[in-house]
């Protein structure tokens, strides 16, 4: 007879789901039916097309973000994740949670970010990383480099990107670049109002993602090298220092605006990059209408509590599920896990400047009273004891927290011992309710704390009590290959081939084996096929589970159940490793387009460059410097267009015009576009053809095709699109590119491994006031409490001094604050070295300042010179990028 035998639990708790999208391989199922972790009422998308994303910087925050209604999370590796210091997941743990997410009803969805920068020598690391996350079956990558783009596009097809706000994309032209490039969703910069999301939202073909909730960079992501080129940390990679929440002497602000009135507060000390936390619950059904596709809520570095508390409050936000009377409740038990004070940052209006946390850094807490008064209550007591009147129910360790800016940091504390006074009694109590007078005893050596100090609950027992939840068994889920296997019983021997139920193009792997026989009737043969698929479900914690098992057993013969469970082992034993092999030899021969690529020794001598922003920087340059340039690139963004025209003829006529490109800024928002569009248009009309790109947004505004042969464009990326590694490198190329420019926060060894093959291609930045931070908070309105206005603001720069001793410039530049080094980037004694390792094209960047056209020149010669100028720094030239 023939039995065709289906093991009872195949796709276990999902014959009801709706379509969903399959797993890269699709042939991954649980190794056991979904137990009733997750509450059914949070089952999130069925209530509503919009995706909640919930962090998870570890496995029990993945499993708080399930259980209390996330559609989805994002989590990171042990590497190559934005948020380093997170716990982060192992392989292991991610296949665990990968599977668990897909067995649930409906199917939740995993999001790995792989969103850092990736250094040349990570490369055969990175390509091992997405073989095992496509292997897993992940549901999408959250990237930033363009060498990890290029690397999937490649190898690994079947991931889907989602372009991670690193990439600074913020506006139409940029996601319709991402789009073109292959990524279904972008994660939009923070700082866009409601009325660009929806612009975006509607226009791009690209699903948008927003984040909601959460801490903010004072920065725009991706365009942060604060700590990276003071401290040798790079946000970049994950290893930021937070040098945005450190406290800052200032000198040079203005302390009178224009009309000589006094500023608000005095602007000569305070946090003026530390942004409040995002809140954005009053704004979800209009981010909903705009057509969002996901809301995210910001926290990989934070606890399961919080990713528990702030996915609840979301979730039933979004399900209208929430009482209106209980939200301040809600509100306030998720305060006391963390929380800054909130703001909506720029959704409303870009000119909304109540954003920062200018007096106090840190966690505060949930409002629950003011110090009424600090006393002794008791001769011989030597404890001090806070009196106030709680407007929340609090217990014995609890956390308090009392605001006190000249410390620049919240006071705080836990309730050891706690009394309620009653009619002027008192009794000792382990609880007090809303409403009650108590006093909490002080631990010693306490600070002053002024009448009418706001006190917090910055941790609350009830709260972490509230919000339990429930995790797996571990070992139950992982991603594991469905098999089928066949079997030809005949007196004289037992064949057996088993392989994937779903295999590749090729065929996939399989084993085969033989037993021989003679082999005897069995007394009842529908025991044999029952023991042939017992012995095949016994997989345990292997990575296969069985789909099919298929017996042929025609003269009803039996076989002993030890010998099947024999070649039971040798088969998988042999089919994994099949896999092990195959899955190494597509690592390796992935890896080699990156890692084997041939030495190009340079055909062409060493040349130079200079960038501005302002054409007049040049006007001292004498015939000696115009010597030998190989192009002058212009920012065109801040001189007006018949100013820029004008300036760009006269130095066309003087240099030709094949010395001459075009730059257009990283960041161009809704109210800029239409004049740099104006300018684009004009100027190509004029036939200008050299162009240099910061953002992905340059290839949408140029309308850049690199497959077309008429468009006599000659298109160069700046140093902002990250190009760190080959992989990148072959993408910008590949992106109609004629050249690109190194990072200024990159070492000289990874450098040379670029250079070593691109030199002719890549541009070796050597003089440069970096931009740390690039940024729509205005400092020196965070300092003074707000803006004055723009016609009666007289903020240029202010020099800053942090508490660690970080000396840096912040200046006002079109309104928005771009923070630079007091002295510049600059690796003027280190151009031979850099001729050595294959450079050919050298840059020199006066940009940011208002330079003084003689100062320029000198600068200029000092450099071509071979020499420093006075007061630079070699940021991680020697030390690397970590």
């Amino acid at each position: 007879m023939t039995s065709v035998v289906h093991p009872p639990y195949r796709d276990a708790g999902r014959a009801e789901d709706p379509p969903e999208p399959q797993a890269p391989q699709g042939e991954y199922a649980p190794a056991a039916p979904a137990p009733e972790l997750l509450p059914a009422p949070r089952s999130g998308k069925s209530a509503s097309a919009v995706e909640l994303l919930a962090p998870a910087g570890g496995l029990d925050c993945g499993y708080a973000a399930f259980y209390y209604g996330a559609d989805a999370i994002y989590l990171g590796l042990k590497k190559f994740s934005a948020r380093a210091e997170a716990e982060n997941f192992t392989l292991e743990e991610l296949d665990a949670v990968t599977a668990f997410a897909h067995a649930q009803t409906p199917r939740r969805r995993v999001f790995v970010t792989v969103n850092t920068v990736i250094r040349q020598d990570e490369m055969h690391e990175l390509i091992e990383a997405l073989a095992a996350l496509e292997a897993i079956g992940v549901d999408a990558l959250i990237v930033q480099d363009l060498g990890v783009l290029h690397a999937v596009r490649k190898h690994f097809p079947k991931l889907e990107l989602h372009a991670s706000t690193q990439m600074a994309v913020h506006n139409r032209a940029g996601a319709e670049a991402l789009a073109r490039l292959g990524f279904t969703r972008v994660v939009l910069a923070r700082e866009l109002t409601l009325e660009e999301i929806e612009e975006i939202t509607r226009a791009a073909p690209i699903e948008t993602e927003v984040f909601v909730h959460g801490a903010l960079c004072y920065a725009y992501s991706g365009l942060c090298l604060f700590s990276s080129q003071t401290l040798g940390r790079s946000g970049n990679r994950g290893q930021c220092a937070y040098s945005c929440r450190d406290d800052y002497t200032v000198t040079g602000a203005p302390a009178t605006l224009r009309d000589g009135s006094p500023t608000k507060r005095d602007p000569r000390t305070g946090f003026p990059f530390s942004m409040k936390d995002l809140a954005l619950p009053d704004h979800l059904d209009a981010l909903r209408g705009a057509g969002v596709a996901c809301f995210k809520i910001e926290g990989r570095k934070k606890n399961a509590l919080y990713v528990a508390s702030s996915t609840d409050y979301y979730r039933r936000l979004i399900d209208g599920t929430m009482d209106p009377n209980a939200r301040p409740d809600y509100e306030a038990d998720l305060q006391t896990v963390f929380s800054r004070p909130w703001t909506r940052l720029f959704l409303d209006s870009h000119k909304d400047k109540e954003v920062a946390d200018r007096d106090t850094v840190g966690h505060r807490g949930t409002p629950i009273g003011k110090v009424e008064r600090v006393e002794r209550i008791a001769a011989g007591d030597e404890r001090a004891w806070l009196c106030f009147t709680t407007a929340r129910r609090i217990e014995r360790f609890d956390g308090l927290q009392i605001d006190l800016p000249k410390l620049g940091r919240p006071f705080g504390f836990s309730v050891g011992e706690l009394r309620i006074v009653e009619k002027a009694r008192r009794r000792e109590a382990f609880e007090a309710p809303e409403g009650a007078r108590v006093e909490v005893a002080l631990p010693e050596n306490y600070p002053t704390l002024p009448q009418g100090a706001p006190i917090y609950c910055a941790s609350s027992q009830a709260v972490k009590q509230r919000y339990r939840f429930e995790t797996p068994k571990a070992g139950l889920f992982r991603a594991r290959h469905a098999l089928h296997v066949k079997g030809e019983l005949t007196r004289a021997s037992l064949k057996i081939r088993l392989g994937l139920a779903h295999p590749d193009a090729n065929g996939g792997p399989r084993a085969e084996a033989e037993l021989k026989g003679p082999f005897e009737p069995a007394k009842d043969p529908a025991k044999t096929e029952a023991a042939f698929l017992t012995a095949f479900e016994k997989l345990g914690n292997t990575r296969f589970t069985l789909s099919l098992a298929e017996l042929v057993n025609l003269e009803g013969l039996f076989v002993p159940v030890s010998q099947l469970n024999n070649v039971r082992r040798e088969l998988v034993a042999d089919l994994d490793a099949q896999l092990d092999r195959a899955q190494f030899a597509r690592v390796e021969a992935s890896a080699k387009d990156y890692l084997d690529l041939p030495a190009k020794p340079p055909s062409i001598e060493a040349q130079w460059s200079a960038k501005v922003d302002r054409i007049g920087f040049v006007d001292a340059f004498e015939a000696e410097d115009w010597r030998g340039l190989d192009e002058i690139v212009v920012d065109i963004a801040r001189d007006p267009l018949p100013n820029l025209q004008g300036r760009l003829d006269e130095l066309g006529a003087a240099l030709g015009r094949d010395k001459v490109r075009l730059a257009l800024p990283a960041i161009t928002r809704k109210w800029e576009e239409k004049g740099i569009r104006q300018k684009i248009e004009k100027l190509r009309a004029a036939g200008w053809r050299k162009w240099e790109g910061s953002n992905l947004a340059a290839w949408s505004y140029l309308a850049a095709d690199p497959a077309s042969e008429k468009q006599n464009l000659d298109l160069a990326a700046d140093w902002a699109l990250y190009t760190v590694n080959t992989a990148a490198a072959q993408q910008l190329l590949e992106m109609g590119c004629t050249r690109f420019a190194l990072s200024p926060e990159d070492g000289v060894a990874n450098m040379r491994a670029l250079l070593r093959v691109f030199g002719e291609q890549a541009v070796v930045i050597v003089h440069q006031d970096t931009p740390l931070f690039v940024a729509e908070s205005c400092a020196y309105a965070n300092l003074i409490g707000g803006c004055p206005g723009k016609a009666n603001c007289l903020f240029e720069s202010m020099e800053m001094t942090s508490s660690h001793g970080e000396k840096v410039t912040a200046l006002d530049y079109h309104c928005r604050t771009i923070v630079l080094n007091r002295g510049p980037f600059c690796l003027g004694t280190r151009i031979k070295e850099l001729e050595g390792a294959g450079a050919r094209r050298f840059r020199a960047d006066f940009l940011y300042r208002p330079f003084a056209p003689l100062a320029v020149r000198q600068a200029w010669r000092t450099l071509r010179a071979g020499l420093n100028v006075p007061g630079g720094h070699a940021a991680n030239f020697d030390r690397g990028i970590l």
